[in-house]
């Protein structure tokens, strides 16, 4: 058939090749006889392993060779061909030696892993690996695996506890939740919380949040709960907005306020004592401004929740505020302190106007009722008495504030008598009822 070859001539135009070829060079060149060149035998590899990749196709031509380990972070080198095997960097292209069919620059060679080292937890588990590379470069590899839990043995404690914590106000503690669950996978969540507040491993975040803690301690208080704490905080807010003092409702005096062991009532009382029986009296926050003018309205309020004032002294404070506004509220202007020689009201300059002190009556246990009514008196039996002392001053004794205090609010029996005296010569004078001689509130016979 035209175009094939019968397989008879084929093999002797074969022989006929091998024939010339005798004394050619076996070394991969040529011997410039024209000459069928025979297949070399495939190159046979003694590592499992190929790190650089596939031979490149430029290699020797038709040398059997038998490649080299490669050596670390050094620089491949090649011999020339010398006829025997040849050491041979899989990937490397050799110089051209005049010999053989290679040539072209060297190739660097690949970055490759030498070491990779693992990291374990405290329970053997891989966090990571360092790993060492070729060029001697270091780097971390984190193991994606690691910190994943069983959902079918893991702890439910660590699937609640976020929760609860965000309920205290406290956040970002994945990490420490994390790894408080590696040291102690059975804890139960009360553990966990008792871990947060107790071990300095831990608890940072937490003092910073029940920070008043810390202060307890230190004046050998006892410790709140988070449970206790938070009660705490929830009564302070309820109290002072039912009052609306939000500007109060915030962190920082809810940790003053339980670092000073003032309990919910305690702040009720002091708002109650400031609002209740100071600023919803205009007469009695007037008295309280007059007697104490370094404190404003918002100074009455921020005192009274200061924890640094004591709750007695602050009492004593609104008491004698209560008893001069209720003199006030009847037109007589009284004092903090008792003075003998005041005479600022009087209409009769020969008429000494002194008073026994909205303080000392508030310490002797004058009510601000007992007050009210008490100078509703006075304010009735002053005019006729100053005017009836400022007539007979000369002789008898007079029966001005002071003494209208000491009769009606303290129950002197010394005062009373100055009062009947000063009627009873009325009563003579003119030969009718006096105005002053109408009882008095009260009828203590105290001398």
């Amino acid at each position: 058939m035209a175009g094939l070859i019968v397989p008879s001539v084929q093999k002797a135009k074969l022989d006929a090749a091998k024939a010339t070829t005798t004394n050619a060079k076996t070394t991969g060149g040529y011997s410039g006889i024209p000459a069928v060149i025979a297949k070399p035998a495939a190159p046979t590899f003694s590592q499992s392993l190929n790190l650089y990749g596939t031979p490149a196709s430029g290699g020797y031509s038709g040398i059997p060779f038998t490649p080299a380990k490669p050596t670390t972070n050094k620089a491949p080198t090649v011999g020339k061909t010398t006829g025997a095997t040849n050491t041979f960097i899989p990937g490397y292209m050799p110089p051209d030696t005049g010999e053989g069919g290679g040539g072209g620059a060297p190739a660097a060679p690949e970055k490759t892993v030498v070491s990779r080292i693992p990291k374990t937890d405290s329970k053997g588990k891989i966090i990571g690996w360092t790993v060492t590379y070729s060029d001697g470069s270091v780097s971390w590899e984190d193991n994606p695996e690691y910190g994943k839990q069983d959902t079918s043995t893991s702890n439910p404690a660590y699937a609640t506890i976020s929760k609860i914590l965000e309920s205290y106000g406290i956040t970002d503690l994945a990490s420490v939740l994390e790894q408080i669950r590696l040291e102690y996978p059975e804890a139960s969540s009360d553990d966990i919380v008792t871990l947060l507040q107790f071990d300095d491993r831990y608890n940072a975040k937490f003092n910073q949040r029940f920070s008043a803690n810390l202060e307890r301690q230190k004046a050998g208080m006892s410790v709140l709960s988070p449970a206790d704490y938070l009660a705490m905080e929830q009564g302070y807010k309820s109290t002072l907005s039912a009052y609306g003092l939000t500007n109060f409702n915030t962190q920082a005096y809810y940790n003053k306020f339980i670092a000073n062991d003032l309990k919910v009532t305690d702040i009720a009382d002091r708002v109650s004592l400031a609002f209740d029986r100071v600023m919803n009296d205009e007469m009695v926050t007037n008295t309280f401004k007059k007697f104490y003018p370094s404190l404003t309205t918002v100074d009455i309020v921020s005192g009274m929740l200061d924890p640094a004032n004591q709750f007695p002294a602050l009492e004593r404070k609104v008491k004698a505020a209560e008893i001069g506004g209720a003199a006030l509220r009847q037109g007589i202007i009284a004092t903090e302190l008792g003075s003998m020689e005041t005479n600022i009201g009087s209409a009769y300059t020969n008429v000494n106007r002194g008073t026994v002190g909205a303080d000392v009556l508030g310490q002797m246990g004058t009510t601000k009722a007992e007050a009210e009514k008490g100078y509703k008196t006075i304010a009735e039996l002053l005019p006729t008495a100053e005017k009836l002392s400022s007539i007979y001053g000369g002789t008898e004794d007079q029966y001005g504030l002071l003494q209208a205090e000491q009769e009606n609010l303290q129950g002197l029996a010394s005062a009373k008598r100055k009062r009947e005296r000063l009627t009873a010569i009325e009563m003579a004078q003119f030969g009718k009822k006096s105005g002053l001689a109408q009882g008095a509130l009260s009828s203590q016979t105290n001398i």
